[in-house]
């Protein structure tokens, strides 16, 4: 099958939840100690238990095709390396949050990526951007990340991962956008929480009227846009 002509992938909405640890406005390039030449976006959704629940079960049959994909892989893989890995193993989808004393918060954390750049079919490389909308759903342009504690959405397609050398699968989730429906700057407060209220009157600012000045090459995915799993599970 030809790259292109990959199955098209199903995409999905998550439930309300809160942002952690986000760079979908700048190309997060890593740390030091985890280094991410390439360049991508991330941000990590919390979301307490019955909405992690409703996620899962939105994504049970991607999960399991994932796990028997996994499955497959492992028989695959040589006798000896079989033996020396012992079993396949598989990443659930989602990890518990804990607080800083160890404690269990409830919460489940989802993690989202993609990756920063992509090759048009021409072979020129193009940075992408990640969508991003107000809880009216107008798009918006930031100039700083929305802070830990804002309240999210993130638009997002997946799918499954094999990595012969652990033996370990599991269902990537590709970040593809992202609505706002409470912002916090680096977690500082909202509107709301300064006792604001929604507005409507004639010519009111919105988000939408903040234009996007940034150069026109960096550009959200396109047609032209080549696959960007990548090699890194998440």
């Amino acid at each position: 099958m030809a790259k292109n002509d990959k199955p098209k992938r199903n995409r999905y909405t998550s439930p309300k939840g809160e942002s952690l640890f986000a760079s979908v406005v700048d190309v997060d390039y890593g740390t030091e100690q985890y280094p991410n030449p390439k360049g991508g976006y991330k941000i990590t959704l919390a979301l307490e238990s019955a909405a992690a629940d409703k996620l899962r079960a939105m994504l049970a049959e991607e999960v399991d095709a994932a796990r028997a994909l996994a499955d497959k892989k492992f028989q695959e893989l040589k006798p000896a390396t079989r033996k020396k890995l012992g079993s396949v193993t598989f990443n659930e989808l989602g990890v518990e949050e804990y607080d800083k004393d160890d404690q269990p918060t409830g919460r489940v954390l989802f993690r989202f990526k993609t990756s920063a750049f992509y090759e048009k079919r021409d072979g020129t490389k193009m940075r992408r951007k990640v969508p991003l909308f107000d809880s009216m759903m107008q798009a918006v342009s930031l100039k700083e990340e929305p802070g830990n504690g804002s309240l999210v959405r993130v638009a997002f397609t997946c799918a499954p991962y094999f990595v012969e050398g652990q033996g370990a699968g599991g269902l990537s989730l590709y970040l593809d956008a992202v609505q706002i429906i409470k912002l916090n700057l680096f977690g500082g407060r909202s509107a709301s929480d300064y006792g604001f209220d929604e507005e409507d009157v004639d010519g009111g600012f919105s988000a939408a009227d903040v234009k996007d000045e940034d150069d026109a090459s960096e550009a959200g995915p396109s047609e032209d846009a080549a696959d960007d799993d990548g090699d890194v599970p998440f």
